[in-house]
Formats: C-alpha cells, structure tokens, sequence
C-alpha cells in the first residue's frame, strides 16, 4: 500500500514538470527546444568494384582522349559544337599543335605568322598619304570584321571548358616546344594578359616607312610587342571586340 502511494507522488511530480516545462516553452518561443538524442545511424557499406572497373564519381565525366598525333578528328568535332563558323579554320592540321604554339608565342608576345598565315587578309595593308608621312586607312581596319565575328562567335564559358578537356593533350604539344612544366591554363592566362595591355588607339595612325615595312610614328607603339601591334592594325572598335571577349574567357578561368 505504501509502495502504491509513493508511486502516485512521483507520477504526480512528474507530470507537473513535465506540465511547466510546456507552458514555459510556449511563453518563450524564442527559447531552444529540449536536446533530442539522435540515433546514430550505421554507415552504408560501400558496394565492392570488380576489378578493372573504374567507381563512378557523381557529376564528373572523364574524357578518353586520342593520342596527340591523331587528334584532329577529335578536335574538329569538339570544336564545330561549339560554333559552326569555326569550320574554315579547322580544316589546318594538326590543331593542337598549331594552338599550342599561338599560346606559347601569345604569353611572350609574339604573333605566330606561320601558324595563322591563313587567316591573313589578302588586301594589302591601306594607307592614306598625309603631307611627308602616312596614316592607317580605316577603312582597311574592315579586312578584319570576319576574324573577329568567328573569333568571338564561341561561348567564353564552353571555350574555357573545352580548353580544360584538352589540356593533357597541349601539355604534350607544350612540352615539344620547350615548355618542362607546361601549364596550359596559365599559358593561355598569360596571352590574354598581353592582348588585355594593348593600347586603345583613337583618331589618326600615323605612320613612318623607313624601309619596305611601314611602322608606327610614335616609338611607344613600335615598342609594342608584335602580337599587340598585329591587334592595333584591325582598328579600335575590333581591338575593343577582342578585349570584351577575352576578359570574359580570363573570368572562366
């Protein structure tokens, strides 16, 4: 009997605590809720690889890529997805090669003529005759509209992409030309770099022929490096178009 009514005090007890906790809960909603212990939960046992299986990795598909003297098939498919006006300029071979030495020249500053011979217009370079000396004709800057439009026609973020599927294959080409640590990235980083520094020109370009070549007037713009002196000749609004360009495909990478 004594035992029924110590356990009707402590059910009563109980309850009353268990009633006051409630209410000053609901008083103070900003309150922390009462801890819960949670069951720890068994860890799923990874599923055995058969051997030569590859595991699977979420959200990573990793590319086969053809070795790098039989690439070019690759290369053009890859590329053509990404723009159809590219398609001229795919029909050179060996692509990565000649894109790794346009890289490795562009991070010096240098302009690879041999490499991009066929994108050269065929007019000549134009010139307007002013008193002793001469200016560039703007109008010859228009021989370059069509290289900057398929220049530019390519998605910076799926160029950058495709760069980074490629990159075993321009290490390879890099290492051919004397690079021992080529870095591919950084090699393409540091040619935009070069062509983001040219100069915005405006108005007239004048112009001096000390030999058979003509060269720029002012020694600032002759001490330009070549390939930022080749950007100068397709005129101010195509060396904008190109600078917007590339910025964005230096934000990508």
């Amino acid at each position: 009997m004594q035992a029924r009514v110590i356990m009707a005090i402590v059910a009563v007890v109980v309850l009353a605590i268990g009633a006051g906790l409630w209410w000053w809960q609901s008083a103070n909603p900003s309150a922390p809720p009462a801890p819960v212990k949670e069951q720890p939960v068994a860890a799923e046992t990874p599923k055995p690889v058969e051997e030569g299986e590859t595991p699977a990795t979420p959200d990573v598909q990793r590319q086969v890529l053809p070795p790098l003297e039989s690439s070019d098939d690759y290369v053009r498919e890859q590329v053509s997805a990404l723009s159809p006006e590219l398609s001229e300029w795919l029909k050179q071979d060996d692509l990565v090669r000649r894109f790794a030495v346009v890289a490795d020249n562009a991070r010096l500053g240098d302009y690879p003529r041999k490499q991009l011979a066929f994108l050269a217009p065929e007019a000549k370079y134009p010139v307007i005759q002013n008193g002793d000396g001469w200016v560039a004709d703007p109008d010859g800057y228009h021989r370059f509209d069509k290289f900057v439009d398929v220049a530019i026609s390519v998605d910076p973020k799926r160029a950058v992409a495709l760069l980074r599927t490629l990159s075993p294959l321009l290490v390879a080409a890099l290492k051919e030309l004397g690079q021992l640590n080529p870095d591919p990235i950084a090699t393409v980083r540091a040619g935009i770099d070069v062509a983001l520094a040219t100069p915005d020109l405006q108005g007239e370009v004048q112009l001096v022929q000390p030999k058979v070549y003509y060269q720029y007037a002012d020694p600032r713009l002759e001490q330009l490096k070549p390939l930022q002196k080749q950007l100068l000749r397709m005129g101010p609004q195509n060396v904008a178009r190109i600078k917007s360009y590339l910025a964005q495909v230096k934000g990508y990478l």
